[in-house]
């Protein structure tokens, strides 16, 4: 024991701490104890700072790497000796303090001990001692454990940076932990950062790492990137390119700032270099980061030279292209962009210095671009560079203008390098330059610079001419125009001839002159101030000049205005001696000039006589100017008393012309049209004169100015207060917490303002949050609200500051001229008033009357005409008091205020839009409008002019005496008036009037007062109805614009998305809001016009008429309604264009500016000042830079498309509808009355057996129409039926008989009559409309058969209406027989089978009717299935019908004689929902056939019967499907809310909804494909098309189809998803194949793409490997096999491609030929069946175009896939596929004769002494699933009894002839079943080759030698691989050669065995075992043959065949044939 004592002493002395922890294991971290235990038998010494490091390192590694328990035992053990303690067993068995085990180590338990024993240490040292060779981070479990273990013992947060970034012995170690470090998430680890590095962390990308801001972690990186080590150098590499992705912003500040410190021989240059050149690209080329503006503003506040370098380094990498090339002009723009941005954010002489900082070239390319920007003044740079640097900066500069000058192109034109008017800049510049500098010689020739200034200005001129007169200083144009001056004072020119001077200047295209022209009249304006101080003659000469210029027309526009102010100025002055007096003589001589033309100016005319001295002094001018009022009135057409004078009155403004009402000094009286304060004076003096003269000249009331007493948010118009705002720091803090505040997060966001919020700045965030938050934001207001009670008492300063910007803000607008026009004011005003009630009423604090006195307010709105604004803003206010305690009614205070809006609300004419704030404040309140006390105190107020008020419809007639007054006056002129009277031009013309009205017919004088009716009705409705609509619209369409469009460039975009969106939405809005207020304002005014109408003119007795009068309101209203809606949707239309243009000028012309100062993309970044949006859109939505993309412009484009129902119908001729190309009038009532005579003819007919019916009593089933009795009444009303719908359209007629159609699958069969008599019905009108019988056979594709009583009605209408003969029944024949799928649907095989027994034994149609229905149940009959002894029976049962009718044409077998024997069947016979599936005629042609035709009527037809807004209805499903779509991705909530809105409308609830959705779907989608084309690049190749509506479409299908559950078992759900399926599918391929044929009618391209993309997405969706669906697969893909059937290439050729690449889809072919029991390849058949039967004639002729080649390629790919996977598929069909395969077609008829069983291998044919006889397989017959007997119709009974008797002789002679088609030619089908049948026939006797069978085979050899050689053909197609059928037909190849007594024959042979073998590979086995026994064996003496030596080259295959076959080890390899090496 004192042994074992020493020892441990002696190891502890020996081992480390770490080697003892490492090698005892995770037991000694169980515990506390237990490590601490472990830890203190350690010695002291060696638990310092460096064990401690070592530990943690240790630790590390072991967290990446874990523990083994193998030696668990023994570490406990050993440790439970070291510390003499048991406790490691018991907390070991006991789970020890926080472990999971002994297998883990717990560091938990190492940071506590860490943390209690060791926090004395120096743990910076520590730190140091990471540095050791085991330390070493693997990941960011090590990192943990390091972070964990260091903050315990150092209870600090990060790692100290001098030991992370000095100078580490183990670099690896050193990086791997840094490197863990950065990529670490933030709450494991954040560096920290200095203040400056923090600032640039906020820079660019919102969620950067702040690693890469820390200056000192760069540093130490680039500073290991110079080790020697690769493996760190590549590491260091990693690290900076991924930053340079995710934050390079960080990545060149950092950089910046070290090179900025460093002294040139920083380490890492070489890495340096590389990423300062990748960031120049970013930061310094155009378009390549968002944030370069702000990186580019940082770095010139860290390092100034660096921006100027980048800068210099841009431009350098384009130097050498072309300057007209895009990436030249764009790189300059953005250097441009940078001189501005610093320029004006930073110093002004920043652009100088960037300007300054490279060569000449670039200075001068930088320079004159900025120059056109307008980003410096050129002419200055260029002066200020030539006086310091002289020749070396002139002489350049010359070179520089001779480089580019033959470029040059006008500044309005676009970006270029050089502008002819910066051209002109420098000559004038150079020409200016001092003469000593010019007289220097040039450094090329010596001669002086201005002998090359003199050239190159010559040059230059030569090229642009306009630039003759560019080196005129302004100096002479002013002396020239002084000179001209002179001459007039001196009388040396006339004023006559200065005048025809100055229009000829004007006009010139000589700039020289233009600028005398403008100098000109310029000075003479600019004296203007000085007349009063001239001389009596040169005041009359300026007078006569001015008023000429004005005459003739010289001043226009600005200028015009500008002169006309200045006369009537003039004129205004006193006519007194002095300088007054002169003013008034030049106004006089001046006027006197242009009085001719006073006319064009009402209102300036209106002006001028009413200046007092003026009427006084020269009447005669005054009488003048009234006349000339008088006349412009007489051509407007309009007099005084004309209610429209102010819209017919010409706008100057409008029109460019002055603005007359600009106040001067001396003229404070005149009233100011755009100042609302002075309306009621404007008004008051444009009626002055008349009140004067009709008061005996009693003065005006004085008027009312707007503002007094108000209070000091309105009354003061002192200097705003200046807040100054906190440092740049702190504010964008402040606005990021301003922006991304929420209710979820306002504490948060509370405290953070706290801490770095100082009260100083109060003022400034209050203000900032009323004007750009609170005053446009409404919705937030809550928000903010909230935000503000958080902050508490800190916060009541911000609430003061707020309060007072309020009220300021407030004033503004309330004084502010446009706040009566704008409604964009208004609505900021409301927002304020919004506000204000919530902070003060709401929390019960009132609004002080010395601040704001609302009522009075109220009272001066009405009398100055702003109530309009006032009204909504009190109101507002008044809203705050709903909640309030104190405020709320009966508050007397608030009660006032009620009683003045109630007095207002009572006042006449008020508008209806202040009327409705009223009603929605009370309605607010609680309070009811009608109990509110009025108050009198309005009558005491200075009444309104109603005139031209924005707050009264002065228009508006009511039924006040004055208005009778007016229309008894009208009445009793003979209604001559009341056209007149209509302020609405031409609308009498648009009126309908009914003539059928009583009272009209009686007095029709009466008419003319339905246009006054409707003319004042519009008028009194229009203006609220548009004011209330285009406010709406107009703030929804900013806000979503401004949003939408925050990232693009183009305003243009911008402008017409608004447009369209607000003209939408307005006009729907109007339209929407006035129909209802619009019908009884019509009733209104037209009942009392009539009544005015009938009392003037004597109309008596009144009473009577009263009720005239009422039917003739009703009417006239309703006719009219849609007219005047249509009118007020226009106007709301117009004035939302116009609105939203003036609220979007400030984007507008933000995004044209940045565009043509910067060239680089736009970024409103004032979108993100919003809480929510648009953090919290969906990425979709999300604004991106670059702009919109053309799928999300289509949102905007389809307001454009949302059609408009027609509002003016049946309009008198010449009227609107007449233009617009309506119908004739009276056609609709028409059509529409036949209509509804059917309908009611139906429903009597419905009655009349209801009750027929109820008398039948129990016996109701057994009454049929056949019963009834010839005049019985419901044969009666069918005859009336068949009379009305003789006499309707085809449209009426046919949407009647799709309404009865639909009715009789509502019925039951327990009734028969109901049915019969519907059926009739059907019949009746199919006798006047031929198209009825067409449609019907359309409809009944789609009858339901999902359960047996469906199917049993179903096919009891079939009868009925066959025998009825509104079902062809060849058509009915083929669609049938396609539904039965060749026997593979056994539904519709039942169908047909009961269908077929009734329709034939009931003698409704016969067996040689139906043929296509009687091959298909041939072809069941012959194989094996469930189907086939009932079949067999029901054909026997028709032999038997057919027997026993006499039919003598086929005896026994004729009825099932398959339809591919007969002749060729007419696609019109086809039917339409099956197209032909026997083999094409070349001559039938191979375009879009009858079947896609009639689906085409079909779908034409289904449209016309949509109802109304089908369209547009089914356009918005799409549309917000698409949204969430897109939004949601997999997000199956969504999609089920989404199908639950389909259920709402109808779709899955009601087959028509369902048809019509899908159908109108499809069409939609396809549409958008096709219209979303753009070019292709380079502008070869068909248009780029963008399938996002059909990936989204497609999606919403499957979704349907999965989510199909209307209830009941699995089998019943999966039949309705069938259903479903089969219904989508059958509606796509009838839409596919209307598209083909509108595209061939049309005669354009039919693009097949998008209709291959829907149906790709189909049916990868639908075949994806589903639990759920995996017990349909098999029928899903043989709904899409039916379906690419009827889409087959034969019917829609264009569709071909897609139709090839659908079918070979890895999704539907392997799946379907995967099928269990091989039940799949019956479809996969037909369809390559369909593939081969296009080819055919195009194979047969051998001569194929590009085209069909590639079709031809792109099917063998497909076979050869099948050959290798599928090989029993191609064998198994062989016969019917090598059928349709033309003879010349070697190698694709090889690829089927090659195809074996997989389970088979095949035995070499070269091998020596092969016996065929002995092979297993050679006895076992092959599996053949082609139908063999079908094709030979009846010649197999013939040839049964010829084989059994050998009889009758003449069988083998009429053979040849049964053989043969139509052209004399064999029939390949009937030739290969014969061969194959007459062979199995032998081989039942053992394969003999004496027998009849070999007779028959032997008789085929005498057919003339082409037809022949098709037989040989059919032989030696059965030579395939191992079996019964190959042995037999090699003999028989083999016994005919050698017994042929022809030599032709055997030539045939050979070619045909020799010509399969000489193309390429594959080649079937049986072809070479028989061509080699040919060859080789002595008995066929081959080689003797003379064609086998017939030509030499004839010669030499064969010798290479000798070689190849007969020495197989030295000629061709193993399974190669013969001919591939000289193929």
């Amino acid at each position: 024991m004192n042994n074992l004592h020493s020892s441990v002493q002696q190891l502890r002395s020996a081992v480390d701490v770490v080697r003892i922890v490492n090698d005892l294991g995770p037991s000694v971290t169980s515990s506390t104890s237990s490590f601490r235990g472990l830890i203190q038998r350690i010695p002291s010494q060696s638990l310092d700072e460096q064990s401690i490091g070592s530990l943690i390192g240790f630790f590390a590694k072991t967290a990446s790497h874990p523990a083994s328990p193998d030696n668990d035992d023994l570490s406990q053990s050993l440790v439970g000796s070291l510390t003499n303690d048991g406790s490691l067993n018991k907390t070991a068995k006991n789970g020890g303090e926080g472990t999971t085990g002994s297998s883990d180590w717990n560091y938990d338990v190492v940071a506590r001990v860490f943390a209690e024993d060791y926090k004395g240490l120096n743990w910076t040292g520590v730190a140091q001692w990471f540095d050791s060779a085991e330390f070493y981070v693997a990941d960011l479990n090590s990192l943990n454990v390091v972070l964990k273990l260091y903050r315990a013992g150092s209870n600090q947060p990060s790692l100290p940076y001098p030991s992370l970034f000095s100078s580490w012995r183990n670099n690896l170690g050193q990086l791997s932990l840094i490197a863990a470090l950065i990529t670490a998430p933030a709450e494991l680890y954040t560096f920290q950062l200095n203040e400056v590095e923090a600032q640039d962390f906020l820079i660019g990308n919102p969620f950067p790492s702040k690693a890469w801001s820390c200056v000192a972690l760069t540093s130490h990186l680039l500073m290991l990137s110079d080790h020697p080590n690769t493996q760190i150098q590549a590491a260091i590499r990693n690290l900076f390119r991924n930053a340079l992705i995710s934050c390079p912003e960080q990545i060149v500040l950092a950089l910046v700032k070290i090179q900025q410190a460093g002294t040139g021989q920083n380490p890492g240059q070489k890495l340096i270099g590389e990423m300062m050149s990748q960031l120049l690209q970013v930061f310094f080329k155009p378009g390549r980061s968002a944030y370069s503006g702000h990186v580019i503003k940082r770095l010139w506040d860290i390092f100034p030279k660096f921006v100027v370098s980048g800068c210099v380094e841009s431009w350098r990498s384009v130097a050498s292209s072309p300057p007209t090339s895009e990436e030249w002009l764009a790189t300059v723009m953005h250097i441009v962009g940078v001189v501005r941005l610093l320029s004006r954010e930073r110093e002004a002489e920043a652009g100088i210095r960037i300007l300054s900082g490279g060569d000449i070239e670039y200075v001068l390319s930088i320079a004159f671009v900025a120059g056109d920007k307008d980003v410096i003044k050129l002419d200055t740079f260029l002066l200020e560079k030539i006086n310091s640097e002289g020749m070396q900066f002139a002489f350049p500069l010359v070179a520089f203008v001779g480089k580019n000058y033959m470029a040059a192109v006008p500044r309005s034109e676009g970006h270029v390098p050089i502008s002819i008017e910066n051209i002109a800049v420098a000559l004038k510049t150079l020409a200016n330059c001092n003469k000593e500098l010019q007289n220097q010689p040039t450094p090329n020739n010596n001669t002086p610079l201005s002998a090359s200034i003199k050239a190159l200005t010559e040059a230059c001129i030569a090229k642009h001419p306009s630039l003759a007169h560019a080196s005129v200083s302004s100096d002479e144009i002013e002396e020239m125009a002084n000179s001209y001056f002179q001459k007039i004072y001196t009388s040396e020119q006339s004023i006559g001839e200065v005048i025809e001077m100055l229009k000829r200047f004007k006009t010139s295209e000589n700039s020289r002159e233009q600028d005398i022209f403008a100098c000109m009249i310029h000075n003479l304006f600019d004296e203007y101030r000085f007349f009063h101080k001239y001389p009596d003659k040169e005041l009359r000469i300026t007078g006569v000049l001015f008023g000429t210029l004005i005459q003739h027309q010289l001043v226009s526009s600005i200028t015009l205005g500008i002169a006309l102010r200045y006369v009537l100025e003039a004129l205004r002055k006193q006519p007194v001696p002095g300088g007054s007096g002169k003013m008034f003589r030049f106004g006089m001589f001046a006027v006197e000039q242009f009085k001719n033309r006073l006319h064009e100016w009402p209102q300036y005319c209106s002006h001028i006589i009413q200046i007092p001295h003026l009427k006084q002094s020269h009447a005669q001018l005054v009488s003048e100017i009234e006349s000339a009022m008088q006349k412009a009135k007489a051509e407007a057409g309009l007099n005084s008393d004309n209610p429209a004078d102010q819209s017919a009155q010409p706008n100057l403004q409008a029109v460019g012309q002055p603005d007359l009402t600009a106040k001067s000094p001396n003229s404070m009286s005149m009233p100011s049209s755009s100042d609302p304060s002075s309306f009621s004076m404007a008004n008051n003096a444009a009626t002055g004169s008349n009140a004067a003269s009709g008061a005996g000249g009693a003065p005006a009331p004085a008027p009312v100015v707007f503002g007094t007493n108000l209070g000091k948010a309105v009354s003061s118009t002192g200097p705003e207060t200046e807040h100054p705002p906190p440092p740049d720091n702190i504010l964008d803090r402040i606005q990021f917490i301003i922006n991304n505040i929420s209710m979820s997060n306002l504490d948060g966001k509370v405290q953070e303002l706290r801490e770095i919020m100082n009260p100083q700045w109060f003022g400034w965030l209050g203000n900032y949050l009323v004007v750009k938050r609170i005053s446009t934001q409404p919705n937030f207001h809550s928000l903010y609200l909230a935000f503000l009670e958080k902050l508490g008492d800190y916060g009541r300063g911000l609430v003061d500051a707020i309060l007072l910007s309020v009220y300021l803000n407030v004033g503004k607008l309330l004084r502010s001229p446009k706040i009566t026009i704008l409604t964009s004011e208004r609505s900021l005003l409301k927002n304020l008033g919004s506000w204000l009630g919530a902070i003060t009423l709401a929390r019960n604090k009132p609004i002080l009357h010395r601040m704001l006195d609302c009522k009075e307010l109220l009272y001066q709105g009405y009398e100055t005409g702003r109530l309009i604004a006032v009204t909504p803003f009190v109101a507002k206010i008044l809203e705050g008091a709903k909640n309030s305690v104190v405020f709320r009614p009966p508050n007397p205070w608030v009660m006032g205020l009620l009683s003045v809006f109630k007095s207002l609300y009572d006042v006449e004419d008020l508008k209806m839009n202040i009327k409705f704030e009223v009603e929605v404040l009370c309605k607010n309140l609680n309070v009811k409008l009608d109990e509110i006390e009025k108050g009198d105190e309005l009558l005491t107020r200075v009444s309104p002019n109603k005139e031209k008020n924005p707050d009264f419809n002065t228009k508006s007639v009511s039924s006040t005496p004055a208005a009778v007054a007016d229309a008894k006056v009208a009445a009793a002129g003979g209604g001559e008036n009341f056209q007149e009277q209509t302020v609405i031009p031409n609308l009498a013309a648009y009126v309908q009037i009914n003539p059928s009205v009583a009272l009209f017919s009686a007095h029709p004088v009466l008419k003319r007062v339905v246009p006054v009716a409707v003319d004042r009705a519009i008028r009194e409705i229009i203006q609220p109805v548009v004011e209330r609509s285009v406010t709406i619209a107009c703030i929804t369409t900013k806000e979503l614009i401004v949003k939408d469009f925050a990232m693009e460039s183009d305003e243009n975009k911008m402008r017409k998305a608004a447009q369209l969106m607000v003209s939408n939405l307005a006009g729907s809005l109007a339209l929407v809001t006035c129909k209802e207020p619009l019908r009884g304002s019509v009733a209104t005014n037209l009942r009392n016009l009539l009544q005015s109408a009938i009392s003037a003119n004597n109309i008596t007795p009144m009473q009577e008429h009263e009720q005239l009068i009422e039917q003739v309101v009703q009417v006239c209203a309703t006719d009219n309604l849609e007219l005047g809606c249509m009118l007020i949707e226009k106007a709301a239309t117009e004035k939302a264009m116009r609105d939203i243009d003036e609220a979007l000028a400030a984007p507008l012309q933000t995004r044209r500016k940045h565009r043509e100062q910067t060239g680089q993309p736009f970024y409103d970044m004032s979108i993100f000042n919003n809480a929510r949006y648009p953090n919290a859109l969906p990425e979709p939505l999300r604004p991106k830079p670059g702009g919109l993309g053309a799928q999300q412009l289509m949102v905007y484009e389809a307001f454009q498309r949302i059609p408009r129902q027609p509002v003016v119908a049946g309009a008198v001729e010449g009227g609107v509808a007449g233009a617009a190309g309506a119908p004739p009038a009276g056609a609709g009532v028409v059509a529409d009355g036949n209509m509804k005579t059917l309908t009611m003819l139906a429903q009597k007919l419905n009655m009349s057996v209801n009750s027929l019916l109820a008398a039948a009593g129990n016996r109701s089933g057994e009454v049929t129409y056949m019963m009834l009795p010839e005049n019985h009444e419901v044969k009666s009303i069918i005859a009336e039926i068949r009379k009305v719908g003789g006499a309707s359209s085809d449209d009426v007629s046919l949407s009647f008989a799709q309404t009865i159609f639909k009715q009789m699958y509502d019925l039951t069969l327990n009734e028969p009559l109901r049915l019969e008599s519907l059926i009739e019905i059907l019949t009746a009108v199919n006798e006047g409309c031929s198209k009825l019988s067409k449609d019907v056979t359309v409809w009944i594709t789609y009858a339901p058969m999902s359960t047996e009583e469906e199917k049993k009605l179903h096919r009891t209408v079939l009868l009925l209406l066959v025998r009825a003969q509104l079902v062809k029944i060849n058509e009915l024949d083929a669609w049938m027989s396609h539904s039965m799928k060749g026997g593979t649907d056994g539904v519709w095989v039942e169908f047909a089978m009961y269908f077929v027994r009734t329709a034939v034994h009931e003698r409704i149609t016969s067996v040689s009717e139906i043929p296509n229905v009687i091959d298909t149940f041939t072809k069941i009959s012959q194989k094996q299935g469930n189907y086939k002894k009932s079949v067999n029976k029901l054909l026997d049962d028709l032999r038997g019908s057919k027997a026993e009718g006499g039919n003598a044409e086929g005896g026994d077998n004729a009825p099932v004689q398959p339809a591919s024997t007969a002749a060729p069947v007419s696609q019109q016979q086809k039917g339409v929902a099956q197209p032909a599936i026997s083999k094409v005629d070349s001559s039938e042609g191979l375009g879009v056939s009858d079947i896609a035709a009639k689906n085409a009527e079909a779908i034409a037809l289904a449209s016309r019967n949509d109802p109304p807004q089908t369209r547009q209805s089914v356009t918005h499903l799409l549309d917000y499907w698409i949204r969430v779509y897109n939004e949601t991705p997999g997000n199956e909530k969504a999609y089920a809310q989404y199908l639950q809105l389909l259920q709402q409308h109808g779709v899955g609830k009601s087959e028509e909804n369902s048809e019509r959705f899908f159908r109108v779907s499809t069409e939609l989608v396809i549409e958008a494909v096709l219209k979303s084309g753009q070019p292709a690049e380079g502008g070869v190749g068909p248009p780029v098309l963008h399938y996002n509506v059909v990936d989204a479409y497609a999606k919403l299908v499957a979704l349907l189809f999965k989510y199909m559950n209307s209830g009941g078992d699995a089998s019943k759900v999966a039949t309705q998803r069938i259903n479903l399926l089969n219904k989508v599918l059958g509606i796509t391929v009838q839409c596919l194949m209307a598209s083909s044929v509108v595209a061939k009618n049309n005669s354009q391209r039919f693009d097949q793409r998008p209709w291959f993309r829907l149906l790709m997405n189909l049916i990868q969706d639908l075949n994806l490997p589903d639990p759920q669906l995996d017990s349909i697969s098999l029928q899903i893909l043989g709904v899409f096999g039916s379906a690419l059937h009827v889409i087959q290439p034969c019917v829609i050729p264009g569709f071909t491609f897609a139709w090839l690449e659908l079918v070979s889809h890895r999704m539907f072919l392997p799946n379907l030929l995967l099928a269990k029991g091989q039940k799949g390849f019956g479809l996969a058949h037909q369809l390559l069946l369909d593939l081969f039967q296009f080819l055919e004639p195009y194979l047969k002729k051998g001569e194929l175009d590009d085209s069909i080649r590639t079709l031809y390629k792109g099917t063998l790919r497909v076979l050869l896939i099948l050959l290798h996977d599928f090989p029993e598929f191609l064998a198994e069909y062989h016969a019917s596929f090598t059928a349709l395969i033309p003879n010349n077609c070697v190698q694709l008829r090889n690829i089927f004769l090659s195809a074996f069983p997989r389970s088979m291998s095949l035995i070499d044919p070269f091998t020596p002494n092969l016996k065929i006889d002995l092979l297993p397989e050679i006895s076992q017959p092959p599996r053949i699933l082609s139908n063999i007997t079908g094709a030979l119709g009846g010649v197999r009974a013939d040839i049964d009894v010829y084989l059994k008797t050998r009889g009758p002789p003449t069988f083998l002679a009429e053979l040849p002839g049964r053989l043969l088609n139509r052209s004399g030619e064999v029939n390949a089908s009937i030739v290969n079943s014969l061969v194959i049948y007459v062979g199995m026939e032998a081989m039942q006797k053992e394969g003999s080759m004496r027998g009849g069978e070999m007779d028959i085979l032997t008789r085929l050899l005498e057919f003339p030698p082409k037809n022949r050689y098709a037989c040989i053909c059919a032989i030696a197609n059965q030579l395939r691989y191992p079996n019964s059928h190959t042995h037999y037909f090699s003999q028989v190849v083999l016994f005919l050669f050698q017994n042929a007594t022809d030599e032709g024959v055997k030539e045939q042979i050979t070619r045909c065995l020799l010509e399969r073998l000489i193309v390429h590979r594959p080649h079937p086995w049986g072809l070479l075992i028989t061509f080699i026994e040919l060859i080789k064996n002595p008995r066929y003496a081959f080689w003797s043959h003379s064609f086998t030596r017939c030509a030499a080259e004839i010669e030499r295959v064969f010798e290479s065949v000798s070689r190849s076959c007969m020495a197989p080890n030295e000629g061709a390899g193993e399974g190669e044939s013969v001919g591939i090496a000289k193929n």
